[in-house]
């Protein structure tokens, strides 16, 4: 068995829900931390600011602390918020005022830090300033696809890390414990986005899949793997590789500008990298005090086939450019060593679905050398058809269309050549003993359209957002890892795999799900 505090689900549907904006610009202030007082509980708002908290700690007199990098921390007492409906929190924006600058070893005399040396004491410093002994997180993860604002296939969970510390490989050795898991039926599901990636139909698929990781495992390692800073001596994600080795010499960094997280000093430095097609756009935060890196945000772009640049500041101003993978990842501070606090990867991916329009099926007049052609629904512009827009394929060669006999309605009906060199191809094609041939035949019409103007046989791709996130509720520093093999998740197979094994819960109440909205409401 686990060996930690006793964890619980709120049995209780009733949450306190809150949305996060800019005093200033009433934009949502996405993944914002929240936290309990007293409780060392809390979330991370979602995509449109808004969060839920169990409406028992309201009962409980709790007093939310709200913090995110640039803003202003905010307190607030549960009870002056409202049971029902969403409670808007507004957030002041926090400019701090950072010295850049260091006294040196011989004389005392201050120097300016420039964007790449800080950045380099904050690799440098990593062993320091990140925990090197065992320690344990308890959070909420999830993964689903987001479409024009709407979350479809939410699967969650409640999930414990166990880590034997950053200097333990963090893929071999990180273990997971899953408390609960759901398909969330609540929000839309979409089948065919939900399949796994086909690299053969491309029925599903990644554009320039090589970006992301190539570690193997199910949904949860592949997020994990994606953190440059726990994974920091090893190669990550395309273009950071290697973070403490490949990260200085393979971008261009902006100059220091000032932030703030809660009342701590940060540094903000913009990264850049450009590979054409591909372009690198992020952001690196580093504690002014212990040169810890608090946040990294890190973005790919490619640029549109059809555009051109006639040099990096129009390709870096461009908004002609897709987004491929974004991946952020924060830490916060618990008295002296940093831990997780959430992360988020993020990319794109197509599907391909079935024609709206498509040919149902072929029936052959044996006697006659007849074709008709069934189609699903009928076709709007038959009296544009002509005998170029056929094409059948029979075992690799082709079959010509002599005549058009009839299209109306669902169904077209062909005279087959009868030109010398066809008649056995048609013969073969026509006989009743060779249905696996059959299967050969490979029918075509260009140009047709249906009443909603989809052409024949038409596979449209649609694009996708796909997320897995995790976002910390508890850090356990000190924690017992003499735990079974048989309590912990398997690594390489999925979450919703039956054979996944379920810890068994007690009763009492300590973390929860913080499902979001159905839309993203702006």
């Amino acid at each position: 068995m686990f060996s930690f505090a006793p964890v619980a689900y709120s049995q209780s549907d009733e949450f306190i829900t809150g949305k996060l904006l800019d005093a200033k610009t009433k934009e949502p202030i996405v993944f914002a931390t929240v936290r309990i007082q007293g409780k060392a509980l809390g979330v991370i708002s979602n995509l449109d600011g808004g969060f839920k908290i169990p409406i028992e700690f309201q009962l409980e007199g709790t007093v939310l602390e709200i913090s995110s990098m640039g803003y202003e921390t905010k307190n607030i007492q549960i009870s002056t918020l409202k049971k029902n409906g969403i409670n808007t929190i507004l957030i002041k924006s926090a400019v701090l005022e950072l010295q850049e600058t260091i006294v040196t070893a011989k004389a005392k005399r201050s120097k300016r830090l420039s964007a790449r040396k800080i950045i380099k004491y904050a690799l440098e410093r990593i062993p320091d300033n990140y925990p090197n002994d065992p320690f344990s997180l308890i959070g909420y993860y999830r993964d689903y696809q987001l479409q024009k604002k709407e979350y479809i296939n939410l699967n969650e969970a409640i999930v414990q890390v166990f880590d034997m510390g950053f200097q333990s490989d963090d893929y071999t050795n990180t273990q997971y414990g899953l408390f609960s898991y759901e398909k969330n039926k609540d929000f839309k599901v979409d089948s065919l986005a939900a399949k796994p990636y086909d690299y053969v139909t491309k029925d599903k698929f990644i554009p320039d899949a090589s970006l992301i990781s190539d570690y193997g495992g199910n949904e949860l390692m592949i997020l994990h793997i994606h953190d440059a800073i726990r994974n920091h001596d090893i190669k990550t994600y395309s273009f950071v590789n290697k973070l403490t080795e490949d990260f200085l010499k393979g971008h261009l960094f902006s100059s220091v500008e000032k932030t703030s997280y809660g009342n701590k000093a940060v540094y903000k430095i913009g990264i850049k990298k450009m590979m054409p097609p591909f372009q690198v756009v992020g952001t690196i935060y580093i504690d002014k005090s212990n040169y810890a890196i608090r946040k990294l945000d890190y973005a790919v772009y490619k640029k549109n086939s059809d555009s051109s640049f006639e040099n990096k500041r129009d390709f870096y101003n461009s908004t002609e450019k897709e987004l491929l993978i974004e991946i952020l990842v924060e830490y916060t501070d618990i008295k002296d060593k940093m831990y997780l606090n959430y992360i988020s990867f993020h990319n794109k991916f197509r599907i391909r679905r079935p024609a709206l329009f498509r040919i149902k099926k072929g029936l052959f007049d044996k006697a006659n050398g007849l074709l008709e052609i069934e189609l699903n629904k009928p076709a709007k512009n038959y009296d544009e058809l002509k005998l170029s827009d056929f094409s059948l394929t029979f075992k690799g060669k082709e079959i010509r269309v002599q005549r058009i006999i009839k299209a109306v309605g669902n169904k077209i009906t062909v005279k087959l050549s009868s030109k010398p060199g066809q008649i056995e191809l048609i013969s073969q094609l026509l006989s009743n003993d060779r249905d696996l041939e059959k299967e050969k035949l490979f029918m075509r019409i260009k140009n047709l359209i249906d009443e909603d103007f989809n052409l024949l046989d038409e596979r449209k791709l649609e694009s996708f957002d796909q997320f897995r996130e995790f976002f910390t509720q508890k850090v356990i520093k000190d924690f017992n890892n003499d735990f079974s093999k048989e309590d912990l998740m398997y690594k390489t197979i999925p979450l919703y795999d039956s054979s996944q094994p379920i810890y068994k819960k007690n009763d009492n109440v300590d973390y929860w799900m913080n499902t979001p909205l159905k839309t993203i409401e702006n």
